[in-house]
C-alpha cells in the first residue's frame, strides 16, 4: 500500500532507489523529487532549496551507482557530507540545540552520511566504451549489511509494536555492520537512541542519547550556516544555496524515517 503521509511517500520513494530490478531513472527521480518537495513544503515552507537536488547516477572505478545528488554541481550528497566530517559545530546549531557537543555533531554527520549512502543503489558494472547508459537498467540487490541498515531505519516509523530499546539495538548493530566496527563508529553508535515522543507516546524518532535533541532538529538547524571551509576545500564552487539544499534534503530524509506526528483533533 502506498504510504499516505508526506514522510511515508518520501521514505517509500527513497527505498526504491536501491531496490533490486529494472528501474527507469527518470520516473524514479520524479517520484523522489516530488515527495521531497511535498515534505519540504510542509516542513520548510519558502526556505526550501530541495529543488537543487535530484536522483542521478555516477560512474566510479568499482561501478555505477544511483542516488541523491546536486543537480548543477553534479556531486553525490554523501560526498559533500564526507568532506564536512571534520567541520566544527556551527554556532547556529549550538543556539538551536544548546546542550549539543562537538562529538555529537560529528555523530549527526556520520549517521546522515551513512543513511544517504545506504539509500544509494549497489554499484553495477560500468560497460567498457559505453558513452551513455540506458534509462532503464537492471540493478543488483542491496548488500545484506546495507539492507539491514535500511530496514532498521524503516522500522522506527513502521514498527510501533517494537520497544524503543529494541529499535535502538537493531539500529546500532546494523550501523556497525554497514560502517565497520571502528572505535569512532562504536562511540557514535552509542550516542544514537530511539525514543517515543508525545504524551501518551505517539511514535518514534531518532535522538542523541546524552544531550537529547532529535537528529532532524540538529540537521535542519544547520541550514543557512556558512559553507564549512573544509567543504569549500573539496568543492570550491559550491554555493550557499547548494549547501543549504544538502542540509535540507539530509534533514528531510531523516524526517522520512520518523513516525508521523500525532494529528490534532477537535
Amino acid at each position: 500500500m502506498h504510504p499516505s503521509s508526506p514522510r511515508g511517500r518520501l521514505r517509500d520513494a527513497l527505498l526504491r532507489v536501491g531496490e533490486r530490478g529494472d528501474v527507469n531513472e527518470a520516473d524514479l527521480s520524479a517520484a523522489v523529487t516530488t515527495a521531497l518537495r511535498e515534505l519540504a513544503s510542509e516542513a520548510l515552507g519558502e526556505r526550501s532549496r530541495v529543488d537543487l537536488v535530484t536522483v542521478g547516477a555516477e560512474d566510479h572505478p568499482w561501478g555505477r551507482s544511483l542516488g541523491l545528488r546536486l543537480a548543477d554541481y553534479d556531486v553525490e550528497l554523501p560526498r559533500v557530507l564526507l568532506s564536512a566530517d571534520r567541520s566544527a559545530l556551527p554556532p547556529q546549531v549550538q543556539e538551536s540545540c544548546p546542550t549539543l557537543r562537538q562529538e555529537e555533531w560529528e555523530t549527526v554527520l556520520l549517521l546522515s552520511k551513512l543513511l544517504l549512502m545506504a539509500l544509494q543503489s549497489e554499484p553495477e558494472p560500468v560497460r567498457d566504451g559505453a558513452a551513455h547508459h540506458p534509462q532503464s537498467t537492471p540493478r543488483p540487490p542491496r548488500s545484506v549489511a546495507r539492507e539491514q541498515f535500511c530496514q532498521a531505519l524503516a522500522a522506527i516509523p513502521e514498527r510501533p509494536d517494537l520497544h524503543p530499546d529494541e529499535l535502538t539495538g537493531q539500529l546500532r548493530t546494523a550501523l556497525l555492520n554497514f560502517a565497520s566496527e571502528t572505535p569512532d563508529n562504536k562511540e557514535a553508535a552509542h550516542r544514537i537512541v530511539v525514543r517515543h515522543t508525545g504524551e501518551p507516546p505517539q511514535g518514534s524518532r531518532l535522538f542523541l542519547s546524552r544531550s537529547g535533541p532529535a537528529f532532524t532538529k540538529a540537521v535542519l538547524s544547520a541550514a543557512g550556516c556558512p559553507v564549512p571551509s573544509c567543504v569549500l576545500e573539496e568543492f570550491p564552487d559550491l554555493t550557499q544555496d547548494e549547501w543549504n539544499a544538502v542540509i535540507q534534503v539530509t534533514g528531510l530524509t531523516l524526517m522520512a524515517f520518523e513516525a508521523d506526528p500525532p494529528r490534532e483533533t477537535g
